[in-house]
């Protein structure tokens, strides 16, 4: 699905010790020109992104991991906000949360494609994050939240930057 991305394929070697992979280790590093920062992509959307890297390996910290931030948009409507990590959301629904979307037409909708935005200086533009699942107002009522489901694939990639 990302053809234009130089990309490196990598296996997972070890992970936390949770029951999600919110951080772990994979068999490429610095010997195979990975460097901190390369987003890591399966068939299916973004991973996450590059964090640490030794000679033969690279953790990775999950797009799921609460300390993530990403900054997404809907390519329907362009509408840009902010997709978190949120494990728990993973351990009760299998999704994780979004904050931020300003969609004073109400032309979001549930099963809306959510992508990587162009205003990411993280990440490159276009990875497929999910779907929207659910949408209300936020709690000023200026923006919505919400939750959005995640695509799964096992097929990994490292994709530079």
């Amino acid at each position: 699905k990302y053809p234009t991305f130089e990309k490196l394929a990598a296996n997972v070697i070890a992970k936390d010790s949770g029951n999600w992979f919110s951080t772990f280790i994979i068999n490429r590093g610095q010997k195979d020109g990975v460097l901190p920062g390369m987003n890591v992509i399966a068939d299916s959307g973004l991973v996450g992104i590059v964090t640490e890297v030794g000679p033969n390996y690279s953790k990775v910290r999950s797009i799921i991991d609460d300390a993530n931030n990403v900054s997404s948009m809907v390519p329907t409507t362009g509408d840009n906000f902010n997709v978190s990590g949120d494990l728990k959301s993973m351990n009760e629904s299998m999704v994780i949360t979004f904050s931020g979307l300003r969609d004073a037409q109400n032309q979001v909708k549930v099963g809306d494609p959510v992508i990587t935005s162009y205003v990411s200086d993280q990440y490159h533009q276009g990875i497929l994050i999910g779907h929207i699942r659910t949408i209300e107002d936020g709690a000023n009522n200026l923006t919505k939240v919400g939750t959005i489901k995640l695509p799964i694939s096992t097929n990994t990639r490292i994709s530079t930057k």
